[in-house]
């Protein structure tokens, strides 16, 4: 896989959690603070990625209509997903970050940071090796 591979890869999963936070905070109220700021910040990853890809020269991989993230129909189901897809989201930095070099591998680590405490936030337990099986 080339940086550029993993890098689309990692905008593709951003893309779903540009469309995945504004369900659950239009689904469960009790959840609308924690989504809207989750919304928030991969947006910024999101946009952040198609200008790197762009300067690299690449094209950045578009969005899905829809995504199956699964129901949402309760906080604990909501949470669960949240928990999923940031943890898809670190291991896709995991992965950039073992085919990158040096200033890209220390972004893809910044981007493990993020999702590993977004991971966190949605209620999932820290681990030793965020984005690692």
């Amino acid at each position: 896989m080339t940086p550029v591979e993993a890098l689309q890869a990692w905008l593709a999963l951003e893309h779903e959690a540009v469309w995945f936070y504004p369900v659950v905070g239009a689904r469960r109220a009790d959840l609308v603070d924690r989504a809207s700021a989750s919304f928030e910040q991969s947006r910024d990853v999101r946009d952040a990625l198609e200008s790197r890809l762009r300067a690299l020269g690449a094209e950045p991989v578009d969005a899905e209509l829809t995504y199956d993230v699964g129901p949402v129909t309760t906080s604990e189901q909501a949470s669960a997903a949240a928990q999923s897809l940031e943890a898809r989201i670190a291991a896709a930095c995991v992965l950039l970050a073992g085919v990158a070099d040096d200033g890209l591998r220390r972004y893809a680590v910044r981007g493990v940071t993020r999702a590993a405490l977004a991971e966190q936030t949605w209620g999932a337990a820290p681990q030793a090796f965020p984005g690692l099986p």
